[in-house]
């Protein structure tokens, strides 16, 4: 069973994850497509639409985070391994901060640009 704490802090973390897609679709609106790919080197290797790839990686961060919260809750306690809350709590700030990436190297691409 989940602490109210976590599921806080999961709620605040998706509204952040979908806020971070907001912002990248408003903010780089001069621009028809955007980097959906890098390579080893943060190079840009391939681009797709702007408004899907703004939307694409919030939003399945955002699924993923829902989809965990509602598993953990299920699943009997007896059959998880360690505090399923710390679970949650680590697997959304690890979804921040991969979103925090992606919008660095999306930055970098634009001053380029």
């Amino acid at each position: 069973m989940l602490t109210t704490p976590a599921i806080i802090i999961t709620l605040i973390a998706v509204a952040l994850l979908l806020v971070s897609g907001w912002w990248t679709d408003r903010t780089y609106r001069r621009f028809d497509q955007i980097p959906a790919h890098y390579d080893i080197r943060g190079k840009a290797t391939r681009l797709t639409s702007r408004r899907q790839m703004a939307w694409a990686i919030p939003a399945g961060f955002s699924l993923f985070l829902i989809g965990f919260a509602a598993i953990v809750q299920f699943v009997p306690a007896d059959m998880q391994n360690g505090d399923p809350a710390m679970s949650l709590i680590s697997a959304s700030l690890i979804m921040l901060a991969a979103q925090g990436f992606v919008l660095w190297l999306l930055h970098r691409w634009a001053q380029q640009q």
